[in-house]
């Protein structure tokens, strides 16, 4: 069976994989796959969708999601003709998990180009792999996923990481650029830690992702300031950048605990 974070059962359905396993409880998914599933059933929801861009998209991490079954429920909020709001739900029986509000703008080209990134990285293909280091466990995110640090040192930040999944979102199914790119925006507090994994553990309840622009295939780069605050509330941000150029802006808040 080839490698994916999830396999479709049908419908509304799906069976996350052990691919999906995040750092802090084996028994528990990373919050990037399951908030990349409802990203992709917001971009594709509607008739119309082909004709809209996401521009917002934001989640509330409610309670841990289990590897297992789970299944996404979309709700469509404001269909505007310039501005549709929408709203998921990831959910494994009854629990709601994960809640998700996206702002779609309609597509209409305006003759501006595209914003530079600013200062150049190198090519993330002549860089040395980089692996999560404080994941317990031989299989899980840190293997789905691949970076490449592009300028500082990990453990602390500044730091600039490419990074790109490794494998299908969903088994079967191409992966677009925005799942992909919220596949790895919920690691940025991982790539740019706020404090020593080794005695803190820095959970998100939240992420949120502003687009300038669809993102291209490919490499997504991540320009990371992560703090951790001294009562206990963190932060982990990131300007976006991909190919093409600037991309938008990525944030967390995080819930920062000695161990």
């Amino acid at each position: 069976m080839s490698r994916a974070f999830f396999l479709h059962q049908g419908g509304d359905r799906y069976l996350a994989t052990s691919e999906t396993r995040g750092p802090w409880d084996p028994r528990h998914q990373h919050g990037g796959p399951p908030c990349a599933l409802l990203a992709g059933t917001l971009e594709r929801f509607g008739a119309e969708a082909s004709e809209y861009q996401l521009a917002r998209l934001s989640f509330e991490l409610l309670r841990p999601a289990p590897i297992g079954p789970v299944r996404v429920q979309v709700l469509a909020e404001r269909m505007g003709r310039s501005v549709q709001r929408l709203r998921a739900l990831l959910l494994a029986g009854d629990d709601l998990l994960i809640e998700a509000r996206a702002i779609r703008i309609r597509q209409a080209p305006t003759g501006l180009p595209d914003e530079p990134a600013g200062e150049d990285w190198p090519d993330p293909d002549s860089l040395e792999p980089f692996t999560f280091p404080f994941f317990k466990t031989d299989q899980g995110y840190h293997m789905a996923v691949e970076g490449r640090i592009a300028f500082g040192a990990w453990g602390t930040t500044p730091i600039g990481f490419w990074a790109r999944p490794r494998i299908p979102l969903v088994q079967g199914q191409a992966t677009s650029p925005v799942e992909a790119l919220v596949t790895l925006a919920d690691a940025q507090s991982g790539m740019g830690v706020p404090a020593d994994p080794d005695r803190y553990t820095f959970v998100n309840p939240d992420l949120t992702i502003y687009l300038e622009r669809p993102p291209a295939p490919g490499w997504i780069g991540f320009d990371i300031r992560s703090v951790g605050g001294p009562l206990g509330a963190g932060l982990a941000e990131s300007a976006l950048r991909d190919a093409r150029g600037t991309l938008g802006r990525s944030a967390q808040s995080l819930v920062v605990v000695p161990r």
